[in-house]
């Protein structure tokens, strides 16, 4: 089937992925995979087009990555001011403001992954005398929030079970080694 050359094949699809901005209303679940906090504000997405409703914690790390374009939303008139809505609380937005150790209950522990919901993720940073290892979620104040001990052998597994189910933002340059093998940078 041909088409006119006045009006290319994608201009239908174009006009679909003009973004929506601004306060939502109706409020389902953040559209980040693993969220299940109410969607506050619906963005432009970054890359392709169309836009995406986050809870105010993943609207906070929007704003965080995508600099440029929050300044070009806080520009324009006709939307409510994004600013109020990035919240991101006792949550962690990126691994640098995560402590790279911290000490839970008098145990020390080593940083591993900010989680999709905003806790940090750490693990024992010596395994117990009977070879177990405790993972712990804190938020930002590194008030613990969940707590499981695993063997020592099954920590792989558990890793690699909590980004599936959990979500992970990014990963620890020693978690990551200790995941896919090899041993850790002096970087």
């Amino acid at each position: 089937m041909s088409r006119p050359r006045s009006q290319p094949w994608y201009s239908g699809a174009h006009r679909a992925l003009e973004p929506e901005v601004g306060p939502v209303d109706e409020h389902g679940l953040c559209e980040c995979g693993h969220c299940d906090r109410e969607q506050r504000y619906r963005l432009p997405w970054p890359e392709v087009g169309g836009d995406v409703a986050y809870c105010g914690y993943h609207v906070a790390r929007y704003r965080h990555h995508n600099r440029e374009l929050w300044e070009r939303l806080r520009s324009l008139d006709d939307i409510e001011d994004p600013d109020v809505h990035a919240v991101a609380g006792d949550r962690f937005l990126t691994l640098d403001e995560v402590p790279e150790e911290i000490s839970v209950d008098g145990e020390r522990m080593r940083r591993v992954a900010p989680a999709v919901d905003g806790w940090a993720l750490f693990d024992s940073a010596e395994p117990d005398d009977d070879g177990k290892v405790r993972f712990v979620t804190v938020d930002r104040n590194l008030e613990p929030r969940e707590s499981v001990e695993i063997s020592r052998s099954s920590a792989g597994e558990f890793l690699n079970w909590f980004r599936e189910h959990e979500g992970v933002h990014d990963l620890d340059a020693d978690a990551r080694h200790a995941l896919y093998g090899g041993e850790p940078r002096d970087d």
